[in-house]
């Protein structure tokens, strides 16, 4: 199975107003980052601008911490809550199951047989029904 392009993933909230996809945008421009993928929307009700960018981590001249040492002033200035994810690194997943086994069953094999790029640290369940299986895959 070949790996998909390193990329990082931009998401933020932050108070609605003009100007944040113009700044974010110019940003990822001014440092040569390749945007395959941009989503955002605001929420009126709640007054919040939600956006997630997708660049790809080649594109940039410089590794994920000085990208957010770099965006943090921007950041600030729009009073974000962001975070930006490398998808070189796995993410950790928490499996809930209870007695229904068809999606455990399909998780664990494909996790098993690396289709999933993630790490599992533990299935929980209200019932004992699946120990066996979950300790057998690790």
């Amino acid at each position: 199975m070949t790996s998909p392009t390193r990329r990082y993933t931009l998401s933020l909230s932050c108070p609605d107003r003009v100007g944040i996809v113009a700044a974010v945008s110019a940003f990822l421009a001014q440092n040569k980052g390749w945007i395959t993928e941009a989503n955002h929307h605001a929420d009126a009700q709640a007054e919040r601008f939600f956006m997630r960018q997708e660049i790809l981590a080649d594109s940039l001249p410089f590794g994920i911490e000085t990208l957010r040492d770099k965006f943090a002033p921007i950041a600030a200035e729009f009073q974000m809550d962001w975070r930006i994810s490398d998808s070189a690194r796995k993410k950790r997943v928490v499996i809930l199951v209870s007695k229904q086994e068809h999606c455990l069953y399909d998780l664990l094999a494909r996790w098993q047989a690396d289709e999933l790029n993630i790490e599992i640290p533990c299935v929980i369940s209200n019932h004992e029904t699946f120990r066996g299986l979950v300790e057998w895959h690790g």
